[in-house]
This record gives C-alpha cells, structure tokens and sequence, in this order.
C-alpha cells in the first residue's frame, strides 16, 4: 500500500506545471521575440521570455539584464540551444546582485515590452528588444551528473544479477 501511495504522489507530481512562480500567467502572450527588436515595436504588450544571462549592469535607478534569448520549454525553463535570434534587455526597478545574476545563468521574466533601443555587443552595433520586468525566475546552476550503465540481467543458474559499470 506505502509504494501505491508513494507512486500516486510521484505521478501528481510530474503532471503539475510551473504556473506558481507567475502570478497570472494567462495574460501573457509568448510574443515573436524578432517582431520585437524592430525600430516601431509594439509597446506594453505582456511577454514572458528566457535565455541566459550575457551580463548585469547596476544604474541609479534599477538593474539592466542583458539576456540572450531561447526559447521557453514546456516547464518555464530556457531550452538550451545552439543558436539564438537575438538579444533583450529587462529592466528591473530594483537592485540585482551580479554576482547571483551572473553570465550564463538561465533567467525566465515577465513583463511588458518597451521601446527597442540601440546598443553594442563588443563593438558591434545592435537593436535590443527591451521589457520592463515585472516577475522573474533565476533557475538553479545545474551541476553535472554521474551516469551509470547497467548491463541487462543475467543469470548464473541460482539468481539474477545486476552487473554495475562506472
């Protein structure tokens, strides 16, 4: 009856998803990040979007999050990918630690969209899409894995083996 239990709650668990680190994900619209970056973007329409984090910039008034853009998984975490279409900025009205927001750590924000503006990556010339961050999510460094390999079954003529390679 325990592994019944036990098996219900792990299968409750796997299906339920990550609307609980936005307060009201129904509003947000997951807009093309490329209509975006354009001279005369739209403004003030609700997007959630995620990468990672290229650099932090502390100003006056707030934090600038410079993030390169990938697209959204099924479960609000950046899918890892090989290529990018582009760069945003998220503004934020608050101080962000850089040493926490740190280059190449994996970010989700909500926000609304404000007007692009013009930038450099290194000394290239670049339109940023930017939104002013209302909600975010700074995903835990994932660190790397042991796998194992277990070899099939096999039988010595009294039990059944597991044979475990490392």
């Amino acid at each position: 009856m325990k592994w019944l239990i036990c098996c219900l709650v792990f299968l409750v668990s796997a299906c339920s998803n990550n609307k609980g680190y936005f307060a009201d994900d129904s509003v947000l619209i997951r807009q093309q990040f490329t209509q975006m970056a354009q001279p005369n973007n739209p403004e003030g329409w609700l997007v959630k979007w995620s990468g990672v984090i290229a650099q932090t910039r502390n100003l006056a008034n707030g934090t600038e999050v410079e993030v390169v853009y990938l697209p959204l998984g099924y479960n609000g975490v950046p899918q890892q990918s090989e290529q990018s279409p582009g760069r945003f900025i998220a503004v934020f009205p608050q101080l962000l630690d850089p040493v926490l927001y740190a280059k190449g750590r994996s970010i989700t924000i909500s926000g609304a969209t404000a007007p692009s503006r013009e930038g450099k990556i290194g000394d290239m010339p670049y339109r940023f899409a930017v939104i002013n961050a209302t909600e975010h999510k700074l995903w835990p460094i994932v660190k790397e894995v042991e796998v194992r390999y277990e070899s099939p079954l096999f039988d010595d003529g009294i039990f059944y083996h597991h044979r475990v390679y490392r």
